[in-house]
């Protein structure tokens, strides 16, 4: 997986030679220092490869251990040796480590087509989604307009100042994928699993997969690893995630749109008991048409809460599930059909005994 970054973490090794500058040097000095933080980097590629039995200066083909070792040890030794920057030595350490942590799991569970597919897939989408929240928005709308009006909602949100407003929000966010996950083991377990083979020729019929000739029956199909269970979680997550933020941001501009029309600040002082926060104020046919602080905290209140709502309708309601939902597994049960038949086809069939 890492192999595949080698681009990405070989611009960041070479980039890290500035930790062999000072600036409290003259400009010729820190040339020298740049130079020789050149030559230990060249010379930290070349041990690495030499101990993987290639040539010093060959780019490295497949990423192991002493490839790794040279990228997160060599760029911290260039401030220690210029200059004696401990700190930034650890810094540098730490980021690095940090890098090829979240390179490998980025890579590992395809963390990038699988945006581009969402971000796709949404954008196909738009027009059902419409439709979709002309059927399910009514009752929520009702719902939280009453709230938006509310005085202790006002109040309550003003309150949440700094971090506690966000950590608020962010509850919502928690509890919305914690019941999304609670669902995931049933709905994947269902898509990995066939009837009979005649249904697995069925769906892998448009695929290149129906080229294959399986060695042996192909259902029961073999079980998902650990990290194949939590790439299809992902992709189930992901695609949810990006409809309900959509709906979310929706519900927010709706009433950041209302409040602008409906909320003056006197309104907005006697219920949140001190003084408007105006951010921005414009005139409509004579009217004053303030945009406050406040009136932002509770439409981003409001529409975190409109996507914990919307999240549970998303999952429950059999309207919303026939028309999107199942669209998105659809492909997910395909990609299993094509997994299972690959798998057959390739691998010897299991001992008998």
């Amino acid at each position: 997986m890492l192999t595949r970054a080698v681009p990405l973490l070989g611009l960041i090794f070479v980039v890290e030679v500035v930790g062999a500058l000072n600036l409290e040097w003259p400009w010729w000095l820190n040339v020298l220092a740049a130079l020789g933080g050149v030559a230990i980097l060249v010379g930290g590629l070349a041990v690495g490869n030499r101990l993987r039995h290639r040539p010093a200066l060959a780019r490295p083909q497949r990423i192991g251990p002493p490839d790794l070792a040279v990228f997160v040890l060599v760029p911290p030794i260039l401030p220690l040796v210029f200059g004696g920057q401990v700190r930034s030595a650890v810094l540098t350490a730490g980021f690095n480590i940090a890098l090829v942590g979240g390179t490998y799991l980025v890579t590992s569970y395809g963390i990038v087509p699988m945006t581009r597919w969402g971000l796709g897939r949404s954008a196909r989408q738009v027009g059902d989604l419409f439709n979709l929240l002309v059927r399910a928005l009514p009752l929520l709308l009702l719902f939280v307009t009453f709230l938006f009006v509310n005085a202790e909602v006002w109040q309550v949100s003003a309150s949440l100042t700094g971090p506690f407003f966000w950590v608020t929000v962010m509850l919502f966010v928690v509890i919305g994928v914690v019941f999304v996950v609670t669902r995931l083991p049933r709905e994947i377990g269902d898509l990995a699993t066939f009837e009979s083979d005649d249904e697995l020729r069925r769906l892998v019929a448009p695929t290149p997969a129906s080229a294959l000739t399986p060695r042996r029956p192909v259902t029961p199909a073999p079980s998902l690893s650990r990290k194949e269970w939590g790439n299809v979680g992902l992709v189930v997550l992901f695609s949810q995630g990006l409809q309900i933020a959509f709906v979310a941001v929706l519900i927010g501009a709706f009433f950041v749109a209302f409040g602008l029309i409906t909320m003056r600040v006197p309104t907005i002082e006697a219920w949140t008991g001190g003084s408007a926060h105006v951010l921005a104020d414009w005139r409509l046919w004579g009217q004053p048409v303030p945009l406050t602080e406040e009136l932002l905290r509770v439409a981003g209140f409001l529409a975190a809460f409109s996507g914990l709502y919307f999240t549970v309708v998303a999952l429950t309601d059999e309207t919303y599930r026939r028309e999107f939902y199942e669209d998105v597994v659809a492909e997910v049960h395909e990609v299993f059909a094509v997994r299972a038949v690959y798998l057959a086809a390739v691998l010897p069939p299991p001992d008998p005994t």
